[in-house]
């Protein structure tokens, strides 16, 4: 029998995996990728909001409550810095795809590990070790070939907004790194998502991008995306409550995979043996650098 940490893993990269597909389907519907994102985040922020106050309750009924940490100002702004983070992340990812198919934009979005190599560089002094540059070698001799055949015909658009993505991503896991030193991971996920959504609202206010699907199908896929998103949450604190959260971090390259199917499925993409080719390159370079994300994965000392 397949142990249970795993399927929760599998729920986990599914649920994320398919995400970025149903994005597309509620773009041709006519909603905007802003406000996608905004329901997205502000799902998230209401789980993790109620998630927050239930464990903090059941710690004050057991006097197990911990003392706040003493580096507020620090600590708000590494919140600030997550928080803008995800809402770059989110938005540079899911809009993307508006622009250039899917199985593309997963590609280049997941390379964010090797930007957390670079900003950890430039950040803390960090030098990554060998195997690490050999990945991000490895990793964007594959997206040469993976992007290679169609690199004429892609929309420039599509490529900056992933690749702001990838680096919103980087940012996120590193800012989450040091805010866990001073918070738990649940207050600081329903923190971080809380300040993107308002981040977000204030975007589709300014510049009245605020536009909702006019169809059924657009709003099934809306309605999906924050369903699946919340229940990716759940399943990754599942996850890692099972099987720890390195071997959980390892288990989530699942989800490049699950992404392209979902594409190829749904939306009918297809990719020439060259793309093929280079997409397993790309995934196999993620799978040597699958530690780069441990810091940012739950921990048992956070629960």
């Amino acid at each position: 029998m397949i142990p249970r940490g795993y399927l929760y893993v599998f729920g986990c990269a599914s649920s994320f995996g398919i995400i970025t597909t149903l994005a597309k389907i509620t773009y041709d519907e006519g909603a905007s990728p802003p406000t996608v994102v905004f329901f997205r985040l502000l799902a998230g922020s209401i789980l993790m909001g109620i998630m927050s106050a239930w464990s903090h309750r059941k710690n004050l009924l057991s006097g197990k409550s911990k003392p706040e940490s003493s580096n507020t100002w620090r600590l708000r702004i590494l919140i600030l810095v997550t928080g803008i983070s995800i809402a770059v992340m989110s938005l540079g990812y899911l809009g993307s795809v508006k622009y250039i198919p899917v199985s593309l934009s997963v590609l280049l979005f997941f390379t964010f590990p090797f930007w957390v190599l670079l900003l950890n560089y430039f950040i803390d002094g960090e030098v990554p070790p060998r195997l690490k540059i050999l990945a991000f070698v490895i990793a964007f001799f594959g997206l040469a070939l993976t992007l290679g055949p169609t690199m004429q015909d892609l929309d420039w658009r599509g490529i900056a907004l992933v690749l702001a993505g990838a680096l919103g991503s980087a940012g996120m896991i590193i800012g989450g790194a040091k805010s866990v030193q001073l918070i738990s991971m649940r207050n600081l996920v329903f923190f971080s998502n809380t300040v993107g959504a308002v981040l977000v609202g204030i975007i589709l206010l300014l510049t009245d991008t605020f536009s909702l699907s006019q169809t059924p199908l657009g709003w099934a896929g809306i309605a999906s995306i924050c369903v699946l998103f919340v229940f990716g949450q759940l399943s990754l604190f599942a996850a890692t409550r099972h099987i720890g959260s390195a071997q959980t971090s390892i288990m989530l390259n699942l989800e490049p995979f699950i992404s392209i199917s979902a594409a190829m499925l749904l939306l009918g993409e297809r990719l020439e043996l060259s793309q093929s080719l280079g997409a397993l390159v790309v995934i196999i370079g993620l799978f040597l650098a699958s530690d780069l994300t441990r810091k940012f994965s739950i921990n048992s000392k956070n629960e």
